[in-house]
Parts: structure tokens; C-alpha cells; sequence
């Protein structure tokens, strides 16, 4: 009817109230987000960490191959010849007069008699195991015990300045050496009893250019 009055259910201050709805899914979203956040959060520094470990844990190259007795490859630079042979472990009998070695094949020739062409020996003449060249031409080089595998200049250079004809080896021993037909070659002594099979290994290039 005209005169009836009617209830006003705007509040008293003339503000418009929110439903009680709305305030039950902002209570129940707001935990959600956090959730999901601590989680997100959680995952990306689990992963960081993961990486952090295998990359402490993960063994450099040098150090895997010492480790493990795996060859070690020479390093690769510009200008650099490629390896003809190797680098692999060759057996070698060392007893007495020992093994006679030629470089110069398409793999190395091993044998217990004296040999033209051989450019190596390795034994133990006098009770101690050496390697020795043949006609005592200086084409052999000692190295240091550690550091990286040389490259076939590097190892033409060692020859060229330091170069002899005979020395005692013990296994980790490393050498340069200059074959008979001018090819250069890397040695590691692996194994050298003074009776039985010793093992080098050995890498050989062509001769390296000037």
C-alpha cells in the first residue's frame, strides 16, 4: 500500500556490506596461495642445491683418469696432429734384457729380440727396470709427473731440449720420445716389475709440422 513503510537493509553508516560468502572463499584462498608459494619456493632450492652437489661431487677429467687408470688424452690445439695410434695400454716382458718396441708400425711392435727399427727398449738389464733408445741417440724426454698429457709439438720440443738416452722408470712415469722415422710419441709407464709384463701407454702422431 501507499502509506506502509518498507525495512531499509543498507546499514546505518551507508556502507554496503559484502555477503558472508565472499569473506568464507577470501578465508580459504589466502591459505592456498601460501601453499603453493612455500612449495614453489622449496622446489627451486632443492634443485639449486642438487646442482650445487653433483657439480662438487663430479671428478675433473685429469682427475678421473688418474683415478680410474683410464688413458689420458692428449690436450687438442689448434694446429695440433692427430694421434696415428693411441693413446692404449701395450705389454711389454721386462725380464732381463726386456722388450724391444718399434713406433714406427701401424701399431707397435713388440718382441724380445733385437730389432732394426726399434725405438725403445724396455727392461731391466741391471736389476733396475729402464727405458732405453737404442744406439743411445738422446730421442728420449722425461717429463713432469703431473700436469696435462703434451701435445705432439710439445713433445718434439721436450726432445729437442732435454732429450737422452736412458733412464729408470717407475710406474706413472711419463716420457717423450722421437722414433727412428722422425714420428714423436707420448709414453706413461703403467706397470714396470722387474720380471714380468710391464705396460706402457703409448701415443704416437706423425711428425709434427714445422
Amino acid at each position: 500500500m501507499s502509506g506502509q513503510n518498507t525495512t531499509s537493509t543498507r546499514p546505518p553508516d551507508g556502507s554496503h556490506q559484502q555477503p558472508r560468502w565472499a569473506w568464507w572463499v577470501v578465508g580459504i584462498v589466502i591459505p592456498i596461495v601460501g601453499i603453493l608459494v612455500t612449495v614453489l619456493v622449496s622446489r627451486s632450492g632443492s634443485s639449486g642445491d642438487a646442482s650445487d652437489k653433483s657439480a662438487e661431487l663430479a671428478p675433473t677429467r685429469s682427475t678421473a683418469s688418474a683415478e680410474s687408470g683410464a688413458p689420458e688424452q692428449p690436450a687438442e690445439t689448434a694446429g695440433t696432429v692427430r694421434a696415428v695410434f693411441g693413446p692404449k695400454a701395450v705389454a711389454a716382458d721386462t725380464t732381463n734384457r726386456g722388450s724391444f718396441v718399434d713406433l714406427d708400425t701401424t701399431e707397435p711392435t713388440v718382441t724380445g729380440s733385437d730389432i732394426a727399427g726399434a725405438d725403445v727398449t724396455f727392461g731391466a738389464p741391471t736389476g733396475s727396470v729402464e727405458l732405453s733408445v737404442p744406439g743411445s741417440a738422446e730421442n728420449l724426454a722425461p717429463l713432469p709427473a703431473s700436469g696435462a698429457a703434451p701435445t705432439a709439438t710439445q713433445c718434439a720440443e721436450s726432445v729437442r731440449t732435454n732429450g737422452t738416452y736412458t733412464t729408470e722408470v717407475k710406474p706413472g712415469d711419463r716420457f717423450c720420445l722421437l722414433t727412428g722415422e722422425g714420428r714423436t710419441a707420448y709414453l706413461r709407464v703403467l706397470a714396470a716389475p722387474v720380471q714380468g709384463t710391464g705396460r706402457l701407454e703409448i701415443t704416437v702422431w706423425d711428425t709434427p709440422a714445422a
